[in-house]
């Protein structure tokens, strides 16, 4: 099992690699981790948790998008129609200013409340492969190389790379919109780094198996997921 200080985990390489060479990557095995490597790992990578972050004053969430880039400069157009004794103008940019800030203003409140959302689709719990037993765990205590199997109707927990698949199909309706399931499978390689995220060898959390089995390698816990992140996790 490689050390914590070696463990370098690289998506766009996890991406392209067969599922074989996808355990060493991670370090682990089809055995899984062992407890105490994975008691190890949770306590340098963190639960597998998303935390909020502390909501703003709606006040000052809405001033933000008055005092910002394209605004401040409309407001020193604002200013030069005003000196320039073109007022009608002048309460025109002003609109135009008051218009752009409600709608970014609402398109942001939405954003949040989607996000809010998903964060609270993250399953309670999740099976894991560890020391070659199938268990199951807190979805919070997974780690990165953790080997966890996914049957239908599961909820998926964290990023993690597909090294088994059965006729998977995964709703990514709540991430992406899409409507129609999608397939997943173990073998598809991802040959170009720009496509990494869409790749059909990863699964996401906040979607969920529809169809088949599978056992994939979690890739990075909670705020260190591609979901984490969008979340807004510190």
């Amino acid at each position: 099992m490689e050390s914590l200080e070696e463990l370098n985990i690289d998506a766009a390489e996890l991406c392209s690699a067969k599922p074989d060479q996808v355990y060493p990557l991670v370090g682990t095995s089809r055995k899984g981790l062992s407890e105490e490597e994975a008691a190890r790992r949770l306590e340098v990578f963190g639960y597998n948790v998303l935390t909020a972050k502390k909501p703003k004053p709606m006040w000052m969430t809405f001033g933000a998008h008055l005092v910002n880039m394209f605004a401040l400069l409309l407001w020193v157009a604002t200013v030069l129609s005003f000196l320039s004794d073109q007022a009608a103008l002048g309460f025109a940019i002003i609109a135009v200013i008051m218009l752009n800030a409600i709608f970014a203003f609402v398109q942001e409140y939405r954003a949040e409340k989607a996000i809010e959302a998903l964060r609270n689709m993250l399953p309670p719990k999740a099976r894991v492969i560890r020391d070659g037993q199938m268990s199951e765990i807190e979805a919070r205590m997974l780690v990165p190389g953790d080997v966890m199997v996914i049957k239908e109707g599961d909820l998926i927990s964290a990023d993690a790379r597909l090294v088994y698949s059965a006729d998977l199909r995964v709703d990514n309706s709540a991430l992406t919109g899409e409507v129609d399931p999608v397939v997943r499978r173990a073998a598809v390689n991802c040959l170009d780094p720009a496509s990494v995220p869409a790749s059909d060898n990863l699964i996401l959390p906040g979607s969920r198996a529809l169809h088949g089995t599978a056992r994939p390698a979690v890739l990075a816990p909670g705020p260190g997921t591609g979901f984490g992140q969008d979340a807004g996790s510190p």
